[in-house]
C-alpha cells in the first residue's frame, strides 16, 4: 500500500491524470511509444501531377509534383489534398497520389535510391533554358569541375594550389575574360542581380546569415553547385543549400 501511496503523491503533485488503467502494487508506468505517422505520399501519374494554389482546377499551376515524387500530405479538402513537397506546398487531386508511407518506405516502394521532390515552374523552365543555351555556360561549368579535389587556402585564388569560395569563381570568370571583385559580398553586388530560383548552369548563388554573405558557389543545374568549400573538403560539388541562399548574379547572356 505504500508504493500506491506514493504513486497517488506522485500523481498529486505532478498534476498527471491517468484514465482508463489500474496499477497494481510495484507496476511502473510508461508513456506508449510514438507511433510513426505515415502521411508521406507519391504521384502516381505518368508524367507529373499539377500543384495548384487553391482546391480546383479553377487556381493557376504554381508547381508541379514528377511520376513517383514525394509529398506529405497535410489535409484534406473534399476531393484535393493540401501537400508539401520540400520547400513547395499547394493542392493537388488527391485520385493521383497513393497515400501511408514514411519516407523510408516510399524509397522502398517507388525502388527510387534518393527522395524525388517537387519543382516550381521556373525551375522547369530554367532546366529547358539551360539546355538550349550550352555555349558559354556550360565551358564555363566544365572548366569549374576539372579543379574538384582541389584544396581550399582562405585568402588563396589558385585553381591548383588554393583557393577560397570567392577566389575560385573569380579565377575561373577570368579565364572567359570576365572581371569580378575579389571578395563574395562585393560579387553579390556586381553583375545582374537575379532570385536564386533564376539561376543557371554558370550564374553565382550567395549564402547569407542574418543579413551577411558568408560565401559563394557557382550553379551547375539540378540543384548542384560547385565551390571552395573548407579546408577539410576542398573544392566540391554539393547540393545547393536553399536555407542560406538569398540571391545570385549574373554576369554574362550567353
Amino acid at each position: 500500500m505504500r508504493n500506491k501511496q506514493k504513486f497517488k503523491l506522485w500523481m498529486a503533485v505532478t498534476g498527471i491524470v491517468l484514465t482508463g488503467m489500474f496499477l497494481g502494487e510495484g507496476d511502473v508506468w510508461a508513456a506508449p511509444e510514438k507511433q510513426t505517422e505515415r502521411n508521406g505520399a507519391y504521384a502516381d501519374v505518368n508524367t507529373c501531377l499539377n500543384i495548384r494554389e487553391g482546391a480546383g482546377t479553377q487556381h493557376p499551376v504554381l508547381a508541379q509534383l514528377p511520376k513517383n515524387g514525394y509529398c506529405e500530405v497535410e489535409r484534406r479538402e473534399g476531393d484535393w489534398c493540401y501537400i508539401t513537397s520540400d520547400e513547395i506546398s499547394g493542392y493537388v487531386f488527391c485520385d493521383y497520389l497513393e497515400t501511408g508511407f514514411t519516407k523510408e518506405e516510399y524509397l522502398t516502394v517507388t525502388n527510387q535510391k534518393e527522395m524525388k521532390y517537387a519543382y516550381s515552374l521556373q525551375q522547369k523552365e530554367n532546366v529547358a533554358a539551360a539546355a538550349s543555351i550550352g555555349g558559354k555556360r556550360q565551358e564555363i561549368v566544365d572548366f569549374a569541375l576539372q579543379f574538384v579535389g582541389n584544396p581550399y587556402v582562405w585568402g588563396g585564388t589558385s585553381l591548383t594550389n588554393g583557393a577560397d569560395c570567392s577566389g575560385f569563381v573569380q579565377s575561373i570568370y577570368k579565364q572567359f575574360g570576365i572581371s569580378l571583385p575579389r571578395v563574395a559580398a562585393d560579387q553579390a553586388n556586381a553583375g545582374t542581380r537575379i532570385s536564386v530560383e533564376e539561376a543557371l548552369p554558370g550564374d553565382l548563388i550567395f549564402y547569407a546569415e542574418n543579413g551577411s554573405v558568408y560565401h559563394v558557389v557557382m550553379y551547375i543545374g539540378n540543384g548542384k553547385v560547385v565551390h571552395a568549400s573548407s579546408s577539410a573538403s576542398g573544392i566540391k560539388v554539393s547540393d545547393l543549400y536553399r536555407a542560406h541562399a538569398v540571391s545570385g548574379a549574373r554576369f554574362f547572356i550567353s
